[in-house]
């Protein structure tokens, strides 16, 4: 198989996919190696497919842009992720991404799509077994976090659990 015809290949089975599709799946699937994926998604990207990584795998942006967001800045401990995290999802809400302005490199974004409590449960462990550090470790807990819902009523619903919890940024 020729490397354009695997790209259009993995944009295509992106586009039907329901669920984020990890890499060594895609390389299975192409006969490839998960390096090569990922080269290829880098090649997509760079040509416009709306391709995001999420920490489940690969997923059309087109297949989350449903519903309504909000960017909110949050700030608390890294200890209070968790619970973070459980207070959206708790309400329906998924939490898109997360966002913080570094002093050199200015915002850095990580794309998260986290809508269940197994799905952050699968994050902290990540973020428990691996030696990086949270985003927002690197600006004393503060950060952006874009949140989706069904609707505007969730949204301000999943604002106000924040807020009582202190982790919004006032």
């Amino acid at each position: 198989m020729e490397a354009d015809e695997r790209r259009r290949g993995i944009r295509d089975y992106l586009e039907q996919s329901e669920e984020a599709v990890v890499a060594r799946t895609l390389a299975s699937k192409f006969n490839v190696s998960r390096q090569v994926i990922v080269g290829d998604i880098a090649l997509l990207r760079a040509a416009g497919a709306g391709i995001v990584s999420t920490p489940k795998g690969y997923i059309m942006r087109s297949q989350i842009d449903e519903g309504v967001s909000e960017a909110v800045v949050c700030q608390h401990s890294p200890d209070d992720t968790k619970e973070e995290l459980y207070a959206i999802v708790d309400l329906g809400g998924e939490v898109i991404d997360v966002t913080v302005e570094h002093p050199i490199y200015g915002l850095l974004k990580g794309d998260l799509n986290i809508s269940s409590r197994l799905e952050a449960d699968e994050f902290i462990s990540k973020v428990q077994d691996n030696p990086s550090a949270l985003l927002s470790s690197l600006t004393e807990g503060l950060h952006i976090h874009t949140i989706k819902a069904k609707n505007e009523d969730r949204l301000q619903k999943i604002k106000k659990v924040l807020e009582s919890k202190g982790f919004l940024y006032q």
